[in-house]
């Protein structure tokens, strides 16, 4: 039993890490503005943690910066649904609200 359990301890920290690896990955795309190469890797988070509120949120800015707007409007609601309070998806949904009033 000791064993399982230090094995299963073993293989979360092991998802943990890739978690913060490709989070780390997906935030430094973004700050070179290499948005399609952003988007990718925050929906392999997704594939691989799909309770990942900070990848959807990722996900919606790197969709926005390449003018799928109602693509990002999907993840920050799927942002939401996981983290109803989530301020950083609220935000970003009033934002591509206002600007899809707009561009009406």
């Amino acid at each position: 039993m000791e064993m399982y359990i230090a094995s299963y301890q073993q293989e979360e920290e092991e998802k943990a890490r890739l978690r913060q690896r490709l989070s780390k990955e997906a935030i430094d795309l973004a700050l070179q503005g290499r948005w399609e190469e952003a988007e990718a890797i925050n929906r392999d988070i997704i594939e691989k943690f799909p309770s990942d509120v900070e990848a959807y949120n990722r996900l919606g800015r790197a969709l926005t910066e390449l003018g799928d707007f109602d693509g990002a409007k999907e993840a920050y609601l799927k942002a939401l649904e996981l983290a109803p309070q989530n301020a950083i998806a609220k935000k970003n949904l009033a934002r591509l609200t206002s600007l899809s009033e707009s561009m009406a």
